[in-house]
């Protein structure tokens, strides 16, 4: 897979070669159709959290689900696979997820629809990053795993610190979560991955501080950030607000 700066390499010499003479329609299509096709193999990371419905009572299902979420997906846009992880928590997840920009906002639209049905499994969800075209994947493949931890507490969360400040520290040890198991050998991933809890639990974000986080305004829902940044953008016109329209739209000499 060609790395960033390669492709921005290749764009650049289909742009020098569009301009540098003229071309066929056929050559000006291939152009556009090359110029999409790299776009569309950039990498871009979503994470987001979640609280457990009423409905999920075995929490592998959830796994299940996207993993058949995700071959459906993969198999409709044949496109880039997805990565990441899914930490399940006894009432909160918190979900990585590494794909193409159509993969991401798929995935979050079902998010959307999903919360909405009669047996949702999860609910209340928040995004705390959408990064784009990152350099490398953080996961070989996608998985997830049930963490055997005790209940959250019911106390409430009681911090000093801001969401702005909380997120970065609960996005870092998500890293670090990354890149420990990036260095665990393939013999051992299994049983690494299954002793999360106890080998690395300081890398394991705390369910305490996912719940409060959920509970933050200044996240957004997967709503919300479909909203903001892909539905159209409308610009009105000022001569719109005007009302009768004017008879003469330029000043006469």
């Amino acid at each position: 897979m060609a790395d960033g700066k390669e492709k921005d390499e290749v764009v650049d010499s289909l742009v020098v070669t569009r301009h540098s003479r003229g071309i066929s329609l056929m050559e000006y299509k291939f152009t556009k159709r090359m110029e999409k096709q790299i776009l569309k193999s950039l990498i871009h990371r979503l994470v987001y959290i979640a609280r457990l419905t009423g409905n999920l009572n075995d929490k592998r299902d959830l796994g299940a689900y996207y993993e058949q979420l995700f071959k459906k997906l993969h198999n409709h846009y044949q496109g880039e696979p997805a990565t990441g992880l899914l930490l399940i928590y006894p009432q909160y997840c918190i979900h990585s997820v590494e794909s193409s920009s159509e993969m991401l906002t798929a995935t979050l639209r079902d998010l959307v629809s999903h919360q909405q049905s009669e047996g949702a499994l999860l609910s209340d969800a928040k995004i705390l990053i959408m990064s784009h075209d990152i350099p490398t994947r953080l996961y070989p493949q996608w998985s997830h795993r049930v963490l055997n931890l005790p209940a959250s507490r019911l106390e409430k969360y009681e911090t000093n610190e801001s969401v702005e400040q909380l997120v970065p520290e609960c996005l870092t040890q998500l890293l670090k979560l990354g890149v420990y198991l990036a260095k665990t050998p393939k013999l051992n991933l299994k049983n690494a991955m299954d002793s999360l809890h106890e080998k690395v639990p300081e890398l394991l974000p705390p369910q305490d501080l996912i719940g409060y986080l959920l509970t933050s305004l200044e996240l957004d829902s997967p709503q919300q950030y479909l909203k903001r940044y892909h539905t159209p953008f409308h610009t009105v016109l000022d001569g719109e607000l005007v009302w009768p329209v004017a008879d003469r739209l330029f000043p006469l000499k």
